[in-house]
C-alpha cells in the first residue's frame, strides 16, 4: 500500500506541471474509481444504509476531493522531499478522529509518537536559510507548498478514518464509490463555483495518469481488504498508518531521481515524521 501511494505521489509532480493540480485530481479519482469497482465482486457490500451513513459517504467524497486537490497543489508548488512527509502525517489526524468519535483508545506511547510527528512537521515546514530573508521582506516564512500539504494531511486524516469506519459497517462498494467516483463528482460540481485555474494541457501525460490511477486503485483495494477482515475498529488507524509510510518512498524518489537537497532541519524533520508514523503503527498494534 505504501509503495503504491508513494510511487503515485512521485509521478504526480510531472503530471501536475502539464495539466494542473485540479485536472489531475479529477482524472485520478475518476479513473481509479472505475478500477475500484471490480473488487466489489468478491468483497462484502450492503446497500441498506441509514441517513447517518449516507451523510458519512458525502463526507468521505468531499474530504477525499479536498485532500487530493491540496495534495497535488502542494506537490506542484513545493519540493516533494518536504511536502510528502507533511501530507503523509495524516495518520495523526486519523488517530485523533478515532479517539474522539469512534471510541478507540491508545497508549501513552502512541500519544508521544503523535507529538514526534507534529515536531517533524514543524521542522520540515521551514527553510532556515530562507527564513531570515523571508521575514525581513515580509514574505510568508513557510516553504512553498507547505500550507497545502498540511491541509491535505488534515483532509486525508478525516477521509481515511471515515472511509475505514464506513467500510467496516456497510461493506466495500458504497464507500469505495464515495472515496473515488464521489470525490471526482465533487470536483466537477465545484468547477463553476470556485472557477479553478485550468491550464492548457501540454506534453504526454495520459500514460502517467493511467499508471497513477492503477497504483491508487491497488492501494485502495489493499486498504479496504485489510479493513474488511479487521477484527475491530482500532485496526483502521493502524492500516492508515501504513499508508503514511508512503512518504519514505516519495522522499527517496525525490532525493535520488530529482536531486532534491535538504537542510539539516529538513533531514531531522523527515526522520522524525517517518519514525513517528512507524512508532505509531507499532504502538497501536
Amino acid at each position: 500500500m505504501a509503495f503504491s501511494f508513494g510511487t503515485s505521489d512521485f509521478l504526480s509532480k510531472e503530471v501536475t506541471s502539464k495539466i494542473g493540480p485540479y485536472r489531475t485530481t479529477v482524472y485520478i479519482l475518476a479513473i481509479s474509481g472505475l478500477g475500484a469497482l471490480l473488487p466489489a465482486l468478491f468483497l462484502r457490500s450492503s446497500f441498506a444504509i441509514s441517513t447517518f451513513f449516507a451523510l458519512v459517504l458525502v463526507l468521505i467524497a468531499t474530504t477525499t476531493f479536498l485532500s487530493f486537490a491540496s495534495l497535488y497543489r502542494a506537490y506542484n508548488r513545493g519540493m516533494l522531499s518536504l511536502t510528502a512527509p507533511i501530507v503523509n502525517s495524516f495518520p495523526t489526524f486519523s488517530v485523533v478522529i478515532s479517539l474522539v468519535f469512534f471510541g478507540v483508545t491508545f497508549s501513552f506511547g502512541a500519544i508521544v509518537a503523535l507529538a514526534v510527528i507534529i515536531a517533524g512537521i514543524v521542522l520540515v515546514s521551514t527553510s532556515l536559510s530562507d527564513l531570515r530573508r523571508r521575514v525581513s521582506s515580509g514574505r510568508q516564512p513557510l516553504s512553498p507548498g507547505v500550507g497545502s500539504a498540511f491541509l491535505a494531511s488534515v483532509f486525508f486524516g478525516v477521509s481515511w478514518a471515515t472511509f475505514g469506519y464506513a467500510t467496516q459497517h456497510i461493506g466495500y462498494l458504497l464507500p469505495a464509490i464515495a472515496v473515488r467516483l464521489g470525490g471526482a463528482a465533487v470536483g466537477v460540481a465545484l468547477i463553476p463555483v470556485i472557477k479553478p485555474k485550468l491550464p492548457q494541457p501540454s506534453g504526454g501525460w495520459v500514460g502517467t495518469v493511467l499508471v497513477m490511477a492503477l497504483l491508487e486503485t491497488l492501494g485502495l483495494v489493499i486498504f479496504s481488504l485489510g479493513v474488511t477482515i479487521a477484527p475491530s475498529p482500532s485496526t483502521v488507524p493502524i492500516l492508515s498508518t501504513f499508508g503514511g509510510i508512503s512518504a519514505a518512498f516519495t522522499v527517496s524518489y525525490a532525493i535520488v531521481l530529482l536531486k532534491e537537497r535538504l537542510e539539516i532541519n529538513h533531514v531531522i524533520g523527515v526522520v522524525l515524521l517517518i519514525a513517528g508514523v512507524v512508532a505509531l503503527l507499532y504502538l497501536t498494534s
